[in-house]
């Protein structure tokens, strides 16, 4: 997810449901989802953010103590907002920063990646 503001490209950044953590948004699909549809309906869930899918990302495989799983990102536009139904904490971040930010690596490979599709995207999106 991204937006130029003033010139300047910003990613977005959500705290995790626990506050614990920094995350890109993302979630499971509901019966008879696509992934796009999940995508943009959990950005507007936990950030409260509208967009536009401008290119999907890789998928990213993940494990925790008690999971495994993949995780498919899209390259997100913001094209407007209403407010996060989660209440989680919402920050829009230059790449570096909310790169630092992220704490988990799968979100962070998602992150660089979007942001060099955006570069070499730059004035056509």
């Amino acid at each position: 997810m991204f937006r130029e503001a003033d010139g300047e490209l910003l990613y977005l950044v959500v705290s995790s449901s626990d506050g614990a953590n920094w995350v890109l948004p993302k979630g499971h699909i509901e019966p008879a989802e696509t992934p796009q549809l999940a995508s943009l309906r959990e950005l507007e869930e936990e950030a409260g953010i509208l967009g536009e899918i401008v290119a999907p990302l890789s998928e990213r495989k993940f494990k925790t103590s008690d999971k495994k799983g993949v995780i498919q990102y899209f390259l997100v536009r913001a094209v407007g907002s209403t407010g996060s139904m989660e209440g989680r904490t919402v920050r829009w971040e230059r790449e570096t920063e909310a790169l630092g930010l992220l704490t988990f690596p799968e979100a962070g490979a998602a992150l660089l990646e979007g942001a060099a599709i955006v570069r070499q995207m730059r004035g056509k999106i």
